[in-house]
Formats: C-alpha cells, sequence, structure tokens
C-alpha cells in the first residue's frame, strides 16, 4: 500500500492568495496531513521536520475519527508514528518507547484488517516496527516478561520479511515475464489498461459515497523493483541476526546466522544480475549490504566467542572486509559505516583481551597486546573520523570515549606511557557529549567522571577525584541516582571497582544510611 494521494485541481492565482480553508471533511484532514508528512521528508531532520511530522500526525488521527475504517489513513498514520521514533531523545528510555512504538504496530494491524490484496508495504513496515520492539524490549529488565516478548515480536517479524519477500519475487518475476527488461530494470508490458477517468470534485457532494470512496482510497501503487527484492532481503538477515544472538543453543545460533547470510547472498545475485552498476540506487544497495553483511559476521563472531571461549579471527575479518570497502570505496562520508567499523575493530580487541583474562595469561606485549593496542588504535581512528562527519553525533562521542578508556586500562608499557593523554582524550569526548545534551544521564556525564577520576587515581594527578565528585554531584542534580548509576556499572565490566566504591562512599553514603 502506497502512500494516500489526494486529488487536487490547479488552483487559481486568486485562490493562491486566499487564507487556507481550515479542514472539515475526512478529504480535508488526509490532504493535510499528507502536506505535513511532505514537509517533513523535506527537511528531513531536526525541529521543524519533526514538527511537521508531529502535525501530520494530528491531523490522521482527526480523520481517523471521520472514517474509522480507511486503511489508507491507518497506514500512513503508523508510518508516521514509526517515524517519529528516530527524533526521540537520546535519554528516553525503553519504557517510554514502548508504548510509542505499540501505537504504530496497532495501526499498521488494523491498515491489514481493512486492506485489500496489496498488502506487502503494510506488512513490512509492521515488521520493521516489531523488530525495533525486540531490540527495545532487550534493553530493559523492567517490563514483564520482556525477554519472552522481544523473541514472539521478533519472530512475527522475520516470518512477515519473509512472506513479503514471497510475494514480491512473484509479482517482479511476472514483470519479467510480461514484458521487455530494459537495462536500468524497467519494463516494457505489451498491454496496458486505460487509466480511469478522474471523477470531477466539483460534483461530489458529501452524500455521494461512490464519489468518496474513489477518492480517499486512491494510492500510489508501486511495482516491484530489485531494489524493493534487496531492501526485504537484508530487513530479513538484519531480523535474523538479532534472533541468532538472542539463542541460548549455539549450534542454532549458527544455522540462523547462516540463513542471514543466505538472505544477503540473494541479495547480492539480484543486484550483480538485475540492476544498472551506474545507478545511484545500485551504490545505495551495495552499501547497503554490505553494512548488513559486516553486522551479522560481527554479531556471530560475537556469538561464537561467547559460547567457545575462543576468539573467532576468521569471523571479525570477514566483517571487517565489507566495512572497509564503504568506507575506502564505495561511500567514504557515511558515517554509520565509519561507526560499525570502529565497533567492530574495539569488539575483535575486547575478544582477544577477555580471553587472555580468562586464560589467565596476560597481555604478550609482542602477540596478543601488540593486536589489542593496534585494533584499539583503529577504533578510535575510525570514531575520530565519523566525528569529523558528525561532530555532535552523542552515540560517536561515548564511543570513543570508551574506547580511551579501554586504551588506558591496558597493562602494555605502551598504554602506560600514553595514560594520562588518553585519560583526557576520553574526558573531552564525555564531556562533549555532555555539553551536546546534558539531559542524557546514562553516558557522557559517568564516562566524564570516571576519566576525571582516573587521573588522579591511576596516573597520580592531584585533585582529579573531587574534580570527579562535582560532576556526579551536577548528574544527580539532573535527576541522576544510585538505582541508574549500579545498572550503568554492572553494564559496564571494564569499569574500575574503585571507581564504583568511590561513588557510592561519596555519593550515595546518606542514601544507604537512610535506608
Amino acid at each position: 500500500m502506497g502512500r494516500f494521494q489526494a486529488k487536487k485541481n490547479p488552483a487559481s492565482k486568486q485562490n493562491k492568495t486566499k487564507k487556507a480553508k481550515e479542514p472539515e471533511t475526512f478529504d480535508d484532514f488526509m490532504e493535510d496531513a499528507i502536506g505535513y508528512e511532505e514537509q517533513g521528508e523535506r527537511y528531513a531532520s531536526g525541529e521543524r521536520s519533526q514538527r511537521y511530522y508531529e502535525r501530520a500526525v494530528e491531523m490522521y488521527t482527526k480523520a481517523h475519527q471521520l472514517k474509522a475504517d480507511d486503511p489508507d489513513c491507518l497506514y500512513n498514520w503508523g508510518r508516521v508514528l514509526f517515524i517519529l521514533m528516530g527524533f526521540l531523545p537520546a535519554h528516553t528510555t525503553p519504557e517510554e518507547k514502548v508504548p510509542r512504538l505499540d501505537a504504530s504496530i496497532d495501526k499498521f494491524r488494523r491498515a491489514l484488517q481493512l486492506t485489500g490484496a496489496s498488502k506487502t508495504d503494510v506488512e513490512f513496515n509492521l515488521a520493521q516496527a516489531l523488530h525495533m520492539r525486540s531490540e527495545v524490549l532487550q534493553e530493559t529488565s523492567d517490563i514483564e516478561d520482556a525477554y519472552s516478548q522481544s523473541a514472539v515480536a521478533l519472530q512475527e517479524a522475520i516470518s512477515l520479511f519473509d512472506d513479503v519477500y514471497q510475494v514480491q519475487e512473484q509479482d517482479y518475476l511476472k514483470q519479467k515475464q510480461g514484458g521487455h527488461t530494459h537495462e536500468d530494470g524497467s519494463h516494457d508490458h505489451p498491454t496496458e489498461e486505460p487509466a480511469a477517468e478522474e471523477p470531477d470534485d466539483t460534483t461530489k457532494t458529501a452524500d455521494n459515497k461512490d464519489d468518496e470512496q474513489a477518492f480517499t482510497t486512491v494510492t500510489e501503487m508501486e511495482a516491484t523493483t530489485t531494489y524493493s527484492l534487496i531492501d526485504t532481503l537484508a530487513s530479513s538477515a538484519d531480523a535474523l541476526t538479532t534472533m541468532a544472538s538472542m539463542m541460548a543453543v549455539y549450534p542454532d545460533a549458527k544455522k540462523v546466522f547462516q540463513r542471514a547470510l543466505d538472505k544477503l547472498d540473494r541479495a547480492e545475485r539480484w543486484l550483480l544480475m538485475d540492476t544498472d552498476p551506474n545507478d545511484k540506487e545500485h551504490a545505495k544497495a551495495r552499501v547497503q549490504i554490505n553494512l548488513k553483511r559486516g553486522h551479522t559476521y560481527c554479531a556471530s563472531a560475537d556469538r561464537a566467542f561467547l559460547a567457545t571461549n575462543q576468539v573467532d579471527a576468521k569471523l571479525y575479518e570477514a566483517a571487517l572486509e565489507p566495512l572497509l570497502q564503504v568506507t575506502n570505496e564505495l561511500d567514504p562520508k557515511n558515517v554509520e559505516a565509519w561507526c560499525d567499523l570502529g565497533d567492530v575493530y574495539s569488539r575483535f580487541a575486547q575478544a582477544i583481551l577477555d580471553d587472555t583474562q580468562q586464560r589467565g595469561v596476560g597481555l604478550d606485549r609482542k602477540t596478543t597486546g601488540k593486536d589489542v593496542w593496534q585494533l584499539f588504535g583503529k577504533g578510535t581512528e575510525t570514531f575520530q573520523q565519523a566525528l569529523k562527519l558528525e561532530p555532535k553525533n552523542l552515540h560517536i562521542l561515548n564511543k570513543a570515549g570508551d574506547v580511551s578508556m579501554a586504551r588506558a586500562q591496558l597493562d602494555l608499557p605502551v598504554a602506560e606511557k600514553n595514560q594520562v593523554q588518553l585519560l583526557k582524550n576520553a574526558q573531552f569526548y564525555f564531556k562533549q557529549a555532555v555539553e551536546v545534551n546534558g539531559q542524557v544521564l546514562t553516558s557522557g556525564w559517568i564516562g566524564w567522571a570516571y576519566a576525571t577520576w582516573a587521573l588522579e587515581d591511576w596516573a597520580g594527578e592531584d585533585n582529579r577525584s573531587q574534580d570527579a565528585l562535582k560532576i556526579l554531584v551536577s548528574w544527580v542534580k539532573r535527576g541522576g541516582h544510585q538505582d541508574l548509576f549500579r545498572r550503568l556499572a554492572d553494564d559496564n565490566d571494564a569499569m574500575d571497582g574503585d571507581f564504583i566504591d568511590f561513588v557510592d562512599q561519596h555519593l550515595f553514603e546518606d542514601d544507604e544510611d537512610e535506608d
């Protein structure tokens, strides 16, 4: 199902100068909603875009109140609600996200109940929303049965993606059989039905149900393209990767990871077989496949280490290869690729470090130590490249700070030599994150205080612990509390236990006495 398309007669010059009429009918509200949505798309991001999308939601809500059984209204409404998830502040909790996602999911489900034969767009968007719901639920333990809810949502998403792809592939193959295929992937069809004559709006009345139905159910139906198939396969692979990472039995997880890679292989075949390499969409699809492939291999490597306690370097290297192709050749300004690359380098390094610690052998500065230092170093470089493109991105700033802290803690001569500078680098990144958005209580503040404290405890600089305490007091004034700190500390295996004790003793000691 495509976007609702309102038919409008061209306005005369005289009409353009008049004040816009307030919407009254279902059609009026739908037309306004579409206009606001298009404005939101035009600005793409930022407060102005968000305001337009929010106005679109208001208009779709009012349109629905006038006609509750219109699938186009429900579908568009749900889709805009889903888009608005991307505008939520970074400090939004999973408990706050889930109800918003559920509102979008509810609209998609109701649209599916009302829509006709063509429903792949609705199913695809529903699957995306369910996948996001699954991932959000994995971030919390404060929602009852969060894990089981996550698994159920994810399984439904995977099934929906499979259903969508099956219908799309059949539709695409029928198109190819019915007409000549051009190099750009377009098709000539031997016969076409004549276009239906548009109704004259001037003769339509509120009581004319036939005319109203013709107006309100007009949708822009897009034929399945090669890129539609690739998009669905990539989304399906992403959901399968999430599922495999959740699975308790490793052999079963390996099979699901392979299913994800098979989806991406099929997407690759479509790309090579049925698209023009000079097409801009071809390049975008290539980047999309590479990003998903890197993500899947890295998740597989992490899961393998968790199950076997052995570092599978080949899997991490397989994750790096497609991402490096994006950053070096396909799209050097792709921030997501730079961030993913930094994540793979960092996780590869952390796996080697964890392996040596579990075996109780420590880092050998000529072998494992050298590998860990260099991998973390490459991670730092990639996050710095990402920051050049998006200097106020909180995620990147905090990642860069985390890597600097990890390097500063390494039991290596080179790390000890550079420890002060590494801690100051971490300070800088975390402080920048706070300055960008001090309302986010789950990252920048604690990292900033931790790096500041470490300058005294690890590197011997005077009065740094008092500076750290001042940072923490500011964090508490903004809403930070002991339970939140404990959760953050539990989630950070690399955090120094002495820092945790320092915070408990100097910041929360009175709270414990009251308990």
